[in-house]
C-alpha cells in the first residue's frame, strides 16, 4: 500500500525504498493473494521508472504461481505495458486471451486494450488500432476513471490524424485535454496538442499553429522531465542500496577490528602473569594480532576510497585527490584538466541484457581507462555510468588525445566473448582551468556542459568547454518561427516528427489501478 500510494503521488524513490524493505518479506508471506499484490505492485512500480525488464521478471513470478482470474487480467495489462515498453511485440492470440479473462475488470480491460492498440499502431495496423479504440470508448468513459478515458482520445486523436480524419482528431484532441487536468496524463496532454498543432497547420492558421506549438513543446518538455526523473530515482535508490550494503560491511568490520583490539589488550595484560616463556608466546601473539588489525584498518580505509564495483575511486575520493591536486597546480601556476566522460545508451545494455551485463561494462570500461593514467592523475567513478579524471599539468589538447584513446579502447571492447551484442562508446567532456580559474567547481560544471554537448551533437565525441555552453539551450525543440517557415515550404509536420521525437513511456498514475 505505501508502494503505491508513493507512486500515485509520484514520490518515485520513496516508493522503491517500500519495495526493497517488502520483496525480501516475500517469501515468508503465506498468504498467496498478498504476495500476489505485492509482486503486482512492485511490477506496475518498476513500469513507471522504466525498468521494464524487472517488472517482467515480477509478473512471471505471479504467473508460475497459479493466480486468481482477476490477478491474470491485472498481470496481462501489466506485461502488455512492460513489452511495448522493451519495444518487442505479442500476438494477437495472446491480447484476446487476456481479455476474455477480464469480465467485471472495465478498467483493467480497458488498460488492455489500450496497449494491445498500441501495439498495433507499432505494426503499422492504424484502422484496427482505431476500430478497437472507438469500438469501446463509451465502455471506457463508462468507468469514470479520468486517466485512461485521457489516454483513449488522445491516441484516437493522433491516429485519426494519421488517416486523414481531421473532424475526428480535432473532436478527440478537444475531449482529451478537456479533463487533461483531472487525468493528470502528461502523455495523453502532449498528443493533443500536437494533433491541435498539425491541424491548424493544415488550416493555414499560422497564429494558432504557433500557440498550439508553444503548449505542445511545454507539455512535451514536462513530460520528457517527468519521465527522466522517474528513470534517475531508480538509479539512486540503486545506488543507496548499493552504499547501504557497504556501509553494513564497514560496520561489521569495525566490530571485528573492536574484537582484535580487545583480544589484544587481554593479552597484554596476561603477559605481566606469564614466565619468560610465557612472556615471549604473549608477545608473538600481540605482534600476530596487531599484524592483522594493521591490514584491516587498511582494508577499511580501501573499502571508504574505492568504488565497489570498478576499483577505482569513488566520488568522494575522487573529489579529494582532484581538490587537493588543483591546489598544488594553483600554486605552481601549472595548467590542468578535467575529462567527464558518460557511456552512451547505457541503459538500453541493462534493459536488453540485464544490470549483470551492465555492470561487466562498466567494469570493462574501468580497466581499459586505467592504462591511460599517471600516478599523479585522478580517476574514479562518480556514479551510474558517468566517470571522471583529473589531469594535473596537461592542457585541453592533451585530454583530447586522451579521450580519443579511450575512446578507441571502448571500441575494442569484445562483448561478444561474455554472450553480449553491444557496442561500449562514450561522449567525453573537458574543461580546463583557463576557463575555470582553479575551481573544482566550476571545472566539474563546464566538463559536464561539455559532456552533454558532446551527446547533443551525436555522441561518440569528444567536446571542449566553451564560453557559449553556459547558456546552450540546444536541448530545447527548435524555434516555433522556424518550424513554421518550413511550413510554407511543404516540410513542417517532417521536422516537427524530428524535433520532437515520440515518448512510449505511459505516465505513472495508472498505479492507482
Amino acid at each position: 500500500m505505501l508502494a503505491n500510494a508513493y507512486a500515485i503521488e509520484r514520490q518515485f524513490e520513496d516508493a522503491l525504498r517500500a519495495l526493497d524493505s517488502m520483496l525480501p518479506l516475500l517469501e515468508s508471506i503465506e498468504d498467496k493473494e498478498l504476495r500476489h499484490r505485492g509482486l503486482l505492485v512492485a511490477a506496475i512500480v518498476y513500469n513507471q521508472v522504466g525498468e521494464y525488464s524487472l517488472a517482467l521478471r515480477h509478473v512471471d513470478a505471479i504467473t508460475s504461481d497459479e493466480p486468481t482470474r482477476r490477478n491474470e487480467c491485472a498481470i496481462a495489462s501489466v506485461s502488455f505495458e512492460a513489452t511495448n515498453g522493451l519495444g518487442h511485440s505479442f500476438d494477437d492470440d495472446s491480447a484476446l486471451d487476456a481479455l476474455s479473462r477480464c469480465d467485471g475488470e472495465p478498467i483493467f480491460a480497458a488498460f488492455l486494450r489500450w496497449h494491445f492498440a498500441r501495439q498495433m499502431e507499432m505494426q503499422g495496423r492504424i484502422p484496427e488500432a482505431i476500430q478497437l479504440l472507438s469500438g469501446n470508448l463509451s465502455v471506457v468513459e463508462a468507468t469514470g476513471y479520468p486517466f485512461i478515458i485521457a489516454q483513449y482520445h488522445a491516441v484516437l486523436a493522433e491516429l485519426s490524424m494519421r488517416t486523414g480524419d481531421q473532424a475526428a482528431a480535432r473532436r478527440h484532441a478537444e475531449k482529451a485535454l478537456a479533463i487533461s487536468k483531472e487525468a493528470m496524463s502528461a502523455e495523453a496532454v502532449v498528443k493533443a496538442h500536437h494533433v491541435q498543432y498539425l491541424l491548424a497547420l493544415e488550416d493555414g492558421d499560422l497564429a494558432a499553429a504557433l500557440t498550439a506549438y508553444r503548449r505542445y513543446a511545454e507539455a512535451e518538455r514536462a513530460h520528457f522531465n517527468d519521465v527522466k526523473s522517474r528513470e534517475m530515482a531508480y538509479q539512486v535508490v540503486r545506488h543507496q542500496s548499493l552504499q547501504q550494503a557497504q556501509q553494513i560491511e564497514l560496520l561489521h568490520q569495525k566490530n571485528q577490528l573492536l574484537e582484535l583490539q580487545k583480544r589484544v589488550t587481554e593479552q597484554r595484560a596476561q603477559t605481566w602473569l606469564l614466565l619468560a616463556l610465557v612472556l615471549i608466546a604473549g608477545l608473538a601473539s600481540v605482534g600476530y594480532w596487531a599484524y592483522k588489525t594493521k591490514r584491516l584498518q587498511v582494508r577499511l580505509k580501501r573499502m571508504t576510497e574505492t568504488d565497489a564495483l570498478t576499483g577505482i575511486c569513488n566520488r568522494q575520493h575522487f573529489s579529494e585527490r582532484a581538490a587537493a591536486a588543483l591546489v598544488q597546480c594553483a600554486r605552481n601556476a601549472e595548467p590542468a584538466v578535467l575529462v567527464m566522460f558518460d557511456l552512451d545508451h547505457f541503459k538500453q545494455v541493462n534493459d536488453r541484457f540485464g544490470h549483470a551485463a551492465g555492470d561487466w561494462a562498466l567494469q570493462r570500461v574501468a580497466e581499459a581507462v586505467r592504462p591511460l593514467c599517471r600516478d599523479v592523475d585522478a580517476f574514479g567513478r562518480l556514479g551510474g555510468e558517468e566517470f571522471a579524471l583529473f589531469l594535473p599539468g596537461l592542457d585541453a589538447t592533451a585530454a583530447v588525445r586522451l579521450a580519443g584513446d579511450a575512446q578507441a579502447r571502448f571500441g575494442a571492447i569484445d562483448t561478444e566473448a561474455e554472450g553480449y551484442a553491444f557496442q561500449i562508446a562514450a561522449s567525453f567532456g573537458v574543461a580546463s582551468v583557463e576557463t575555470a580559474d582553479y575551481s573544482l567547481a566550476t571545472l566539474m560544471r563546464q566538463a559536464d556542459q561539455a559532456m552533454y554537448a558532446a551527446k547533443r551533437g551525436g555522441r561518440r565525441q569528444t567536446r571542449v568547454f566553451e564560453a557559449g555552453m553556459e547558456t546552450d539551450t540546444s536541448s530545447t525543440p527548435p524555434a516555433p518561427i522556424d518550424l513554421l517557415r518550413s511550413a510554407l515550404r511543404g516540410g513542417a509536420i517532417d521536422a516537427i516528427d524530428v524535433a520532437a521525437g515520440r515518448s512510449r513511456d505511459a505516465d505513472a498514475d495508472r498505479a492507482i489501478a
